[in-house]
């Protein structure tokens, strides 16, 4: 078995596609009037449209799925993403046992997390 593609449920194409696309940088790939299709390096990301946003309130308590984001600086990259608006969960970036994330919301209420390269080296 292999991972396909990387999905989501998001209840404003329009906000995901400003989100994914021109927020996050992937490049759109395809459009439908109920998706989405992003290039991302290994497996496409899919934002499918859908009816009621995500609560994020209880994230890490609640069954969920999040996509975790390797990049070179975690403070660096949530600095980046702030100014172009990103919400992250907390100010500084927390620790836990897969080592130091900084956790954001997409429009839509879904959850995804950062993690820094050397972090991520250990998985």
């Amino acid at each position: 078995m292999q991972l396909a593609h990387l999905m989501v449920f998001v209840t404003d194409l329009g906000e995901a596609r400003r989100f994914y696309g021109e927020v996050l940088g992937f490049p759109l790939k395809r459009q439908t009037d109920t998706m989405l299709v992003f290039e991302h390096a290994g497996a496409d990301l899919v934002a499918f449209a859908c009816e009621s946003p995500s609560d994020f309130d209880d994230y890490s308590r609640a069954a969920r799925s999040a996509f975790v984001f390797r990049v070179p600086s975690l403070e660096g990259s949530m600095s980046e993403l702030r100014a172009r608006g990103v919400r992250f969960l907390h100010d500084t970036p927390a620790e836990g046992p897969l080592g130091r994330y900084a956790a954001f919301v997409d429009p839509c209420g879904n959850v995804h997390e950062l993690c820094e390269d050397k972090a991520c080296e250990s998985m």
